[in-house]
């Protein structure tokens, strides 16, 4: 049960409590997070918290312990830091006190490694049961492909005019992916994100944006063999194509036309304001390696 989610001014008052103390502590230490001190401080996530309520009873259940908002703002710091792995994230929460207030959580007071993927869940908007049974479905290995493709060359197209019938779709008044299970997190990142650079005048109007995308690869940690649940190795075979179970059942194997290789994961693919400071992304979404993404660039007038 989320009973309340702090403001952004409460979490600026916060910080003007305890950095002082941390300062007379740790003073040179504290100099070294100024940039992330900067980027917190300006990071108002009011707009997420709206959107955060939706994924919490706000009647039934056990008081939630942590502030969901603070948990956002600590795994933006954490990539900000340069950390990928939550546990080790944990850890450091739990050691440096300085981390933990720029967070927003009292020092020594800090969520735990379960409490941060019980939040990626909420966020994921897909049900647990359905992803359950997908990550422990079996299935047969899909082998990397052997023929490459030239220099340069793109993968062939799967489907030809599914953008054009999507767009048309969406022209109609009709949402094109009502399912999306990442559609939470892309809100998030345009209400707390892209509006403010609007509003800053980062982004140009809306009316006059060019929008520029583009696909690159994203290669995940998962084993592309899966792993084997059959007796065949007790039988003395090896190399067998039963059916197994893989830690990432979405990855998929995909041509790098930048590096002429396959790889094994996603297509990331981003749309940026190309007339914008910086080029900032606009929307951001993962697709199967196997799928081709086109360059493209649109522009609204």
């Amino acid at each position: 049960m989320l009973i309340k989610c702090s403001s952004h001014v409460e979490f600026q008052q916060f910080l003007r409590q305890r950095i002082p103390l941390l300062w007379a502590l740790e003073e040179d230490r504290l100099m070294s997070f100024s940039r992330s001190l900067t980027k917190v401080w300006f990071l108002n996530l009011d707009p997420a918290a709206c959107l955060l309520y939706k994924c919490f009873s706000s009647s039934m259940g056990r008081p939630v312990l942590y502030d969901p908002v603070c948990i956002l703002r600590s795994l933006v710091l954490m990539l900000d830091l340069g950390y990928h792995s939550v546990t080790k994230w944990v850890q450091a929460l739990r050691s440096d006190d300085i981390l933990a207030v720029l967070s927003g959580f009292e020092p020594h007071k800090t969520p735990g490694v379960g409490t941060f993927y019980d939040f990626f869940d909420r966020l994921w908007l897909e049900d647990r049961k359905t992803r359950i049974e997908r990550r422990f479905k079996l299935r047969s290995p899909i082998k990397k492909p052997k023929k490459k493709l030239k220099a340069g060359s793109k993968q062939p197209v799967k489907h030809p005019g599914v953008v054009g019938k999507l767009c048309k779709r969406f022209m109609n008044g009709r949402v094109p992916f009502p399912l999306r299970a990442e559609r939470l997190i892309q809100e998030i990142f345009a209400r707390c994100f892209v509006d403010v650079s609007v509003h800053m005048g980062l982004i140009p109007d809306p009316l006059k944006l060019v929008l520029s995308g583009d696909g690159s690869s994203l290669r995940t940690g998962s084993s592309p063999y899966g792993v084997k649940v059959c007796d065949c190795r007790n039988k003395g075979i090896f190399s067998c194509d039963c059916k197994r179970r893989f830690s990432d059942p979405e990855a998929s194997w995909g041509w790098d036309s930048y590096r002429n290789e396959y790889y094994y994961g996603y297509s990331l693919y981003v749309l940026t304001a190309a007339s914008s400071v910086g080029e900032l992304p606009m929307y951001i979404r993962l697709g199967q390696a196997c799928r081709q993404i086109f360059n493209w660039c649109y522009f609204f007038s």
